[in-house]
């Protein structure tokens, strides 16, 4: 589908009446709350209550547009329509009999459904789903939407993959699509930006670190005790002394453009917390995900002892994560 002339949308329903607002939409009817007098009908709006929130849907979209309705048919799907008519053209007002709300009522039809974590569905669209607003415009995402289209079978988007499994995909899709090395880890590098949100990286990273490091052992270690350490994932290597291992922090900031130094701050907490674990700590690694080297000079000339890994060189280490995981399945 084009997407020009056309805008993109996500609209939340309330999730109570998930049966309800299915069926509806199966009639052409995507309704929306707020709507349990008739003094709230939006051409005429006379009691307000929350109603004229619905007033930016009631304007804003046309006739071809499409929306993104997240929690149908059931909880982490997502149902696609497209508008039938301008919505202050096709609107109606109706309040359902049985539930005595409901009563905005916009002209759509039913075009497919996918479930959100479907390898299939880029990482844009997951990450653009977790807002709560009720109504708000994705038209910076109009490519990943319709590449939704191009999947005739629903099967192929409301299968569900785990991190894992969707970044073996992401290797095995660019590995059949392009075999120039340089070019290839270009491409990779790009496919994996897209599929993965920011939230992600450290689960991405982390299967990555193991099936290029297999007998060591990788942790992700944020969350609560961050702060005291300043890594996302560990990495232990054995040592010939008893009773110590060898340990790499890593941490990982998905950035655009020039970064703070504080982050040279962050991962140099890591030397007296882990020394007081018995972990003799041999390397620190700031993975900027986004940023390029040349921006970031700032960062290698005020650290001697951290190591900063940036864009190029993310694409180089996918790249042997994507060997690791060809010449694994050779060999399986």
């Amino acid at each position: 589908m084009e997407s020009s002339n056309k805008n993109y949308w996500c609209f939340r329903i309330d999730t109570n009446r998930q049966k309800f607002f299915k069926e509806e939409i199966f009639k052409g009817r995507l309704r929306q709350g707020w709507g349990w007098d008739e003094a709230q009908d939006l051409r005429n709006l006379k009691m307000d209550e929350g109603a004229g929130r619905n007033k930016p849907i009631f304007n804003n979209v046309k006739k071809g547009d499409i929306l993104l309705v997240p929690q149908l048919p059931t909880w982490g799907k997502v149902i696609v329509v497209e508008a039938t008519e301008d919505f202050n053209i096709g609107y109606q007002f109706s309040i359902d009999s049985k539930l005595g709300d409901y009563g905005h009522i916009f002209p759509v039809k039913y075009l497919k459904s996918f479930d959100r974590h479907n390898a299939n569905i880029g990482g844009g669209i997951r990450s653009t789903l977790k807002n709560p607003s009720r109504f708000w415009n994705i038209n910076h995402y109009a490519n990943d939407v319709n590449h939704i289209f191009e999947y005739t079978d629903e099967n192929s988007l409301n299968s569900i993959q785990n991190i894992n499994d969707r970044l073996d995909s992401t290797i095995e899709s660019t590995f059949n699509e392009i075999f120039d090395s340089n070019e290839f880890k270009n491409k990779l590098f790009e496919n994996v930006l897209k599929q993965f949100t920011r939230e992600e990286w450290e689960m991405v990273l982390v299967y990555g670190f193991k099936k290029i490091y297999p007998h060591f052992i990788v942790e992700r270690v944020g969350g609560i005790t961050e702060a005291k350490h300043g890594t996302d994932i560990l990495i232990k290597i054995p040592s010939i002394v008893p009773d110590q291992q060898y340990a790499i922090a890593i941490q990982i900031k998905d950035y655009d453009n020039i970064v703070s130094s504080d982050v040279i701050d962050q991962i140099n907490k890591a030397d007296d917390y882990y020394r007081n674990l018995n972990l003799k700590l041999i390397e620190k690694i700031v993975i900027i995900i986004r940023s390029k080297k040349d921006q970031n000079t700032h960062l290698i000339n005020n650290s001697s002892d951290v190591r900063f890994l940036f864009t190029e060189d993310l694409k180089q280490l996918f790249s042997e994560i994507s060997t690791t995981y060809h010449l694994n399945s050779i060999n399986y």
